[in-house]
């Protein structure tokens, strides 16, 4: 494989996390904001295209995304989906399951290197009451064994283009209580960062051709240098105006069509969990019907 440095394009696909809400950028970002846009500065890409939309599911994808993508003949793809998809009452993991396996293969199949990302827990769900807390929990859980699954899988074909895979939870950790935007649903400009840091890492340990400067002590740091600079976080009134502008509006928005799904979900895994003994792993996966202690599409 030649030199991936400063060669080829960079296309990125999936839903608001990618298109950058929660990020904000200066005139040095070159590539605009989120964290493929700082992928694409820090591994010296040559060319960028940022194929994600505000709202996108994992059939968005699929349908609408894949086929531009595909067009732009890319070197190397980003897919992040299935934020959405938990935060709709028809969520289906298996559907969701079949869209990051076409999407996937169609890619590598046209030669090009993938990157799936796996969700981390919604935080603003994580301040709800625990049957709340914990369904969300297993939506989340199933997008995730879903891009495991196609992972897997990519190593038992012949298509050209590999597979990496990157948790966003452990990938941003490490910026702490700043790693999250206001709506506790994006990350914030560091957590952006973050994840676009361990992207490029994992792509250096798939193939040392991404790699972007020598292994050693001052790797990180100059690695890191290539990032835009990141603004200092919000203070107390920027979140109040946020909350009252943006995130309650919100709220109302998506609760018409998300709360009745999230309540006949929130029953039906009480009425699993009172139907087991004590100690017994419970079999509903919220209204998606998967047994956890299965692989998706295996039953």
């Amino acid at each position: 494989m030649t030199s991936a440095s400063g060669r080829g394009r960079l296309v990125a696909l999936g839903d608001s996390i990618t298109v950058g809400v929660g990020d904000s950028v200066g005139p040095d970002a070159v590539h605009g904001p989120g964290w493929a846009a700082h992928l694409a500065t820090v591994l010296g890409m040559t060319e960028f295209t940022n194929l994600a939309t505000n709202g996108a599911r994992s059939r968005d994808v699929a349908e609408a995304q894949l086929a531009a993508a595909l067009a732009l003949r890319p070197r190397l793809a980003t897919v992040l989906v299935g934020g959405n998809d938990v935060l709709r009452s028809d969520f289906d993991a298996r559907l969701t399951l079949m869209d990051l396996r076409r999407s996937v293969q169609e890619l590598r199949g046209a030669g090009a290197d993938v990157v799936l990302v796996r969700l981390p827990v919604i935080g603003l769900f994580e301040l709800a009451p625990r049957p709340v807390r914990r369904v969300m929990r297993r939506r989340v859980a199933a997008v995730d064994a879903a891009v495991d699954e196609v992972a897997s899988a990519s190593g038992t074909d012949q298509a050209p283009g590999r597979v990496v895979v990157v948790d966003a939870a452990h990938a941003i950790a490490p910026a702490g209580a700043k790693a999250w935007h206001i709506d506790r649903v994006h990350p914030s400009p560091a957590g952006h960062r973050r994840l676009a840091l361990a992207v490029a890492a994992a792509l250096a340990t798939l193939d040392p051709a991404y790699a972007v400067v020598p292994d050693g002590a001052d790797a990180a740091r100059q690695v890191a240098a290539r990032l835009p600079a990141a603004p200092a976080p919000p203070d107390l009134r920027q979140r109040v105006t946020w909350l009252v502008r943006a995130g309650l509006p919100w709220c109302v928005r998506r609760g018409r069509d998300f709360l009745p799904g999230l309540l006949r979900a929130v029953a039906h895994d009480l009425r699993a969990e009172r139907a087991l003994t004590h100690g017994s792993m419970v079999t509903s996966l919220a209204d998606s019907g998967l047994d956890p202690r299965r692989r998706i599409g295996r039953g």
